[in-house]
């Protein structure tokens, strides 16, 4: 029994060889379907669709479009099929599909020369999709040796604007889609060379692989888009779980293992309060938090003033590596962005027990630390009496814990 099967009525799609310039191996599946009791009846643009019928041994040949059509002038499709050779369906831009069930019949093509002059349309486009697909590989390096360095903070805009899943899927979907073009240009080369030296082609052609290849590359893209609808959606406090952050919730307390400045602790705040809990997981930072705290005067609870705040935003990376270079993003000068105010670059501190640590205190006196010990960062933002730069040890017992 086949794959990728969605059973309507009588006929059901399956995805075909990923490498539609793979003649040989097309023309091979379609025959190994006819042998299973699945007849041809159409062509979608990954897909071919079929009906049950009996089993047989037919022979499937596909030729070129001469020109841009979705499907063959009647005159041709009735001369076809006076020599035995029926219509089955057309690959969009590319081919078009015959089926033959008499093996007395001879080929439609005997001559591979006078077969390569019928390619001269498909020729064109061939050239054209192989200039694309080295162009598409050029920018797809290009992107991805630059574009880091253009950023002024790569990693962090990746583990704050990445949901789960989205960074995976998309280099996966990436690595797919270079393979498949890889294939389609040594195809493309392949074919034409053959034809200009009157080489027959090969029947029948293994096609597996690409068959494996065309289900990873539509599951991919398939969770591609969703991903992406999941990023659409808005959560009904109003965040978004684009990037991947829980809706979170201004009162709960953080649940346990959470890492956040405590206030109680900080600056021996007798009335806290949260306003804002949230948590995240990302390949590249399995483990963060955004935590908001407040001290509050004693009194009312509706009434009551805000005497300090701060907010912990704990990154755990996958590496220690990765946890240099965020801390290295987080303590440069900043025109404010990923929820984070602006403020000038962080001046090192020296004598906590931590890898790192660095501080700043605005001219509204917001305070800024970011500490680092092994694989993990803590951004700190502020407001309040207590000078951070006092506050290493305790930071580090955070994050020794």
């Amino acid at each position: 029994m086949t794959e990728e099967r969605f059973v309507k009525d009588a006929q059901y799609k399956e995805l075909r060889p990923a490498n539609v310039y793979d003649v040989a191996a097309n023309e091979t599946w379609l025959e190994d379907m006819a042998r299973q009791g699945y007849r041809l009846v159409g062509m979608t643009g990954w897909s071919g669709v079929f009906e049950k019928a009996e089993p047989c041994a037919c022979r499937y040949r596909t030729q070129p479009l001469f020109k841009k059509e979705k499907r063959p002038p009647e005159e041709m499709a009735e001369a076809y099929r006076e020599l035995g050779w029926e219509y089955a369906g057309t690959i969009p831009e590319t081919f078009h599909v015959w089926c033959c069930q008499d093996p007395a019949v001879p080929e439609l093509d005997t001559d591979p020369v006078v077969q390569g002059m019928g390619y001269r349309y498909l020729r064109r486009k061939m050239r054209k999709d192989l200039i694309s697909s080295v162009l598409l590989l050029v920018v797809l390096a290009a992107l991805c040796v630059f574009l880091p360095g253009m950023a002024s903070t790569p990693l962090l805009d990746t583990v704050e604007q990445f949901a789960p899943g989205q960074l995976t899927v998309g280099t996966l979907a990436a690595i797919l889609l270079v393979v498949l073009m890889t294939c389609q240009m040594r195809s493309m080369r392949r074919l034409l060379r053959f034809l200009d030296a009157g080489i027959p082609l090969e029947r029948p052609r293994l096609y597996r692989r690409q068959k494996w290849l065309a289900r990873a590359l539509a599951a991919v893209l398939g969770l591609s888009l969703v991903l992406h609808f999941l990023g659409a959606v808005t959560a009904i406090d109003g965040g978004s779980l684009k990037e991947g952050w829980d809706a979170g919730d201004s009162y709960h307390d953080p649940g346990p293992g959470a890492v956040y400045v405590d206030l109680a602790a900080l600056e021996g705040a007798a009335e806290t309060e949260f306003w804002g809990c949230r948590t995240k997981v990302q390949e590249l930072c399995p483990r963060m938090y955004r935590i908001t705290q407040l001290s509050l005067e004693k009194g009312e609870k509706t009434s009551r003033q805000v005497l300090s705040s701060v907010e912990t935003s704990y990154y755990r990376l996958l590496t220690e590596g990765l946890a240099r270079q965020l801390a290295k993003e987080l303590i440069q000068d900043r025109p404010g962005s990923m929820g984070t105010s602006a403020h000038e670059a962080l001046v090192p501190v020296e004598g906590a027990a931590l890898d790192g640590f660095w501080w700043l205190q605005k001219d509204d006196g917001t305070q800024y630390a970011v500490a680092r010990l092994g694989r993990q960062v803590l951004l700190v933002e502020y407001e309040g009496q207590t000078d951070l730069r006092t506050a290493g040890d305790y930071l580090a017992g955070l994050l020794e814990r």
